[in-house]
């Protein structure tokens, strides 16, 4: 079985050390110069957190005393009422836990700015149900004083992290933000880590290495600006993020060659490499789509192992129909309700039956209506729906289709 957990060198069935050494050499150079924030684009699964994980694994191997390095996980914190907070709580724990104590002034100076900004969210969120008239009024005062210490120490809070990334200069080391998972936030929250980023991080001496899903961002940078009367048109994510982000790194999509290699080279189960051929045409080119396919068709190939009357079953229907679960779960369960629907794509994809046919009534009888409306709306909705049924036989074990939509969990 495959985890979706981040992998390292020895895992690297993707080959994505042909990014860690360019981005080492940029993060590393002398003559890089700072603020400077790498932006790691690619869609969820595409293997952003397993080159963040390479690159930082590479730094320590490397160049372990120069750089305090620095992770945070936004998601973890995803209740908070902002981000500001854990953000600084990573970079105090990291300087925290240094062995030999060398940034003990560092710590405390944080401390206690951090200490003053809980306490401002903690006066925020009081429950003022069972106060008296009287202590409303002190709390009030007290709230305003400590608003107004906050808000010095946030407005010094830059300067202070500028001295403090100096001092760290001037010992050889550098700071770098690893900054991951950030768009399984909600938008007002991803938008919250970038302008926390923006505002406080961009002080020299300071790398950022964040991950990002640009749609994701895309759609927050939009949610957070279209009360002010702009609309999706405008790329307000483009412009948001351009003036972050100074190298936006893009994973290289995967092509077939490399989607079969991962494949084989992942041990899959006999049913896997069988039909590797097939699974490197429908499986979607993604590292997590391609973990789920591979472990569910290894459990489906114990099940049918293990059951009395599915050792007949086609295996190329099962793969298929593996892939189907995972990539397309809103299709199959429509063909759950309805098992024809199979072939009636089968058909339509085949050039051998087209919904719009007046054979299609003869051939579906009283479901043609349905299946004709279904076929129509999936059809080209999915690229790999075509490899999927250019050579696919469902129409030949039509009246078995139950038992194997059963096996799957249907």
């Amino acid at each position: 079985m495959l985890s979706d957990a981040p992998v390292n060198w020895r895992g690297d069935l993707l080959q994505f050390r042909r990014y860690v050494d360019p981005l080492v050499s940029v993060i590393t150079n002398p003559r890089t110069e700072t603020p400077f924030t790498i932006g790691i684009f690619g869609a969820w699964g595409s293997g952003k957190s397993t080159l963040l994980k390479m690159v930082d694994e590479r730094l320590l191997d490397r160049h372990g005393d120069e750089f305090v390095r620095v992770h945070f996980n936004p998601w973890v914190h995803r209740r908070e009422p902002q981000m500001l907070l854990p953000l600084l709580n990573a970079l105090h724990t990291e300087l925290d836990e240094d062995p030999a104590h060398r940034f003990a002034d560092t710590v405390k100076r944080l401390s206690a700015i951090m200490l003053n900004l809980a306490a401002d969210e903690m006066l925020k969120r009081m429950n003022l149900g069972s106060v008296s008239v009287e202590k409303i009024g002190k709390l009030a005062q007290q709230y305003a004083e400590m608003r107004g210490q906050v808000d010095s120490q946030t407005g010094r809070l830059r300067k202070l992290l500028q001295e403090e990334a100096d001092r760290l200069a001037e010992k050889g080391r550098k700071i770098i933000f690893f900054v991951d998972d950030l768009d399984r936030c909600e938008p007002d929250q991803i938008i919250d880590v970038l302008e926390s980023i923006k505002l406080f991080l961009d002080v020299k001496h300071v790398f950022v290495l964040i991950a990002l899903a640009k749609e994701v961002v895309d759609r927050g940078v939009s949610l957070k600006y279209r009360p002010f009367g702009f609309s999706a048109a405008d790329r307000l994510g483009d412009e948001y993020l351009d003036k972050m982000i100074q190298l936006p790194l893009h994973l290289y999509p995967l092509g077939p060659a490399e989607v079969g290699r991962f494949i084989l080279d992942s041990h899959p189960g006999e049913l896997a490499r069988k039909h590797a051929g097939t699974l490197e045409k429908i499986v979607s080119a993604n590292p997590r789509k391609i973990k789920r396919v591979l472990n569910l068709l290894r459990v489906t190939e114990a099940i049918v192992e293990r059951t009395p009357g599915l050792a007949g079953l086609r295996q190329s229907l099962v793969v298929r129909l593996v892939v189907l679960r995972v990539q397309s779960p809103e299709l199959f369960a429509d063909v759950v309700r309805a098992p024809d629907l199979l072939v009636a794509l089968e058909l339509a994809y085949q050039t051998r039956l087209s919904p719009n046919a007046p054979q299609f009534d003869a051939r579906f009888k009283a479901q043609a209506e349905r299946l004709r409306t279904l076929t129509r709306g999936y059809y080209d909705s999915y690229g790999f729906l075509g490899p999927l049924f250019a050579d696919s036989t469902f129409e030949a074990a039509a009246g078995e289709l139950p038992a194997y939509l059963t096996m799957i969990g249907g």
